[in-house]
């Protein structure tokens, strides 16, 4: 197997650090030992991952998406997100419609059935970021909170952040 290289960049006035590999070790830490709770989740709601991915991408959308730019979002045919469409339909947890405009085109959305698959998915994911911080020491959680709170004052960064009332965005 060959190992995957990455090239040392440095910043200006701190040592030669690989940042992207660092984040990376993260990110794998997290996925590998952080979601013990979002696996519940997914096997209890017995939806696959593309169909998970379809509901959020439904979720998100600010207006309702035609089948096929659904299809272009999870990067499937178009037979296959209608096939995927029809379960998710079938199980209450999104609509489909012929577009009134042009009776060919299919529009699907999320029912608030589906939301609420979301909300718990995101749920699950934050309960087990909030263990994993909890084992953090005070100052381990000062560094990572004065780290994230650069990196919050991007707006795209800052709108997926959950508001204190509402932890399952």
């Amino acid at each position: 197997m060959q190992a995957i290289t990455f090239d040392e960049t440095s910043v200006a006035g701190e040592p030669e650090t690989d940042l992207a590999g660092d984040l990376y070790a993260l990110v794998v830490f997290l996925h590998k030992d952080c979601n013990a709770d979002l696996f519940e989740a997914v096997g209890a709601l017995e939806l696959t991952l593309t169909q998970i991915k379809l509901l959020h991408h439904l979720e998100a959308a600010a207006h309702e998406l035609t089948l096929k730019q659904a299809a272009e979002l999870v990067g499937l045919s178009l037979p296959a997100t209608s096939r995927a469409v029809d379960d998710l339909v079938h199980r209450g947890f999104a609509w489909r419609h012929e577009d009134v405009a042009d009776r060919r085109c299919k529009r699907v959305g999320p029912t608030e059935a589906g939301r609420d698959v979301c909300r718990r998915l995101n749920a699950a994911r934050l309960s087990d970021l909030r263990q994993f911080t909890g084992t953090l020491s005070e100052s381990e959680r000062g560094k990572l909170a004065a780290a994230l709170s650069k990196l919050l004052e991007r707006e795209q960064v800052a709108a997926c952040r959950p508001s204190r009332g509402d932890e399952t965005r």
